[in-house]
């Protein structure tokens, strides 16, 4: 929570665009579904924490930190964690009942930080569940998975947020790191762009595997956030963004 104030406050004081679209809306139904995923999530944590111990300590690869190095094995681990979680958000596209549930998030009209929490609650607990458990196939440890998950939040805010890096940052930054103009694409209406860019903390991933689809830039125009079926305010609404996956499709 401090971490997303933090970007609030950046982006309200010195945002990029400005964006006139009405957020009140908006923030009200990204933080009811962000509230109700955290109630859920903390219902089913010490399953979930019972679950990926228990894999954990019969993983194969599960090693000591002290043999390799506790740095070394915590930059591996946030590596691994990286991969994995690009893996998943490319299946969260490519899988039809996944989609559905994914396509919520993409469905805001707008991106600004309040989308970072904006997720199904149902996509939250199999993301978790997944990204939990293949961890600890990997070997991660639950500290080094709470690290990972500490790293990828602030990327992931900074990302969706209208904020402006320094150039330089921005130029230097973007081959390895989610940046907004990286993450903006990712976002756009038109479904060739929406299907790239799914890094979560590195981007080089998307390079490596073909899914890089440029940054947003003044050559390439104003983008139109969202999925073109739910830009109405109705669907903007709180019980319309939990049964959204009932009505969702794959982009064109």
């Amino acid at each position: 929570m401090p971490l997303l104030l933090g970007v609030a406050l950046w982006e309200l004081f010195w945002p990029e665009h400005k964006n006139t679209l009405p957020f009140v809306r908006r923030w009200i139904g990204n933080f009811s579904v962000f509230v109700i995923s955290a109630a859920l999530m903390a219902v089913l944590a010490p399953s979930f924490a019972f679950i990926t111990n228990s894999v954990l300590h019969q993983s194969p690869l599960r090693g000591s930190p002290g043999a390799i190095g506790f740095w070394f094995h915590l930059a591996l681990a946030i590596l691994l964690l990286d991969a994995l979680n690009y893996a998943v958000h490319w299946s969260f596209h490519k899988v039809p009942m996944l989609w559905r549930l994914h396509a919520l998030h993409h469905s805001d009209i707008a991106l600004d930080v309040s989308t970072t929490v904006r997720h199904h609650p149902l996509e939250t607990v199999v993301t978790a569940l997944i990204v939990g458990v293949g961890g600890a196939l990997l070997g991660c440890s639950t500290v080094e998975v709470a690290v990972y998950g500490v790293l990828e939040t602030l990327i992931q805010l900074v990302a969706h947020a209208d904020v402006r890096l320094p150039r330089f940052h921005e130029q230097v930054s973007s081959s390895i790191f989610v940046t907004p103009r990286f993450h903006r694409i990712h976002h756009s209406s038109n479904g060739v762009e929406t299907d790239s860019n799914y890094g979560q903390v590195f981007a080089f991933w998307d390079r490596l595997f073909g899914t890089y689809g440029g940054v947003a830039n003044n050559e390439r125009g104003a983008i139109e956030f969202g999925l073109r079926e739910f830009r109405d305010f109705r669907s903007q609404r709180v019980d319309q963004l939990l049964l959204l996956p009932l009505r969702a499709t794959r982009l064109d």
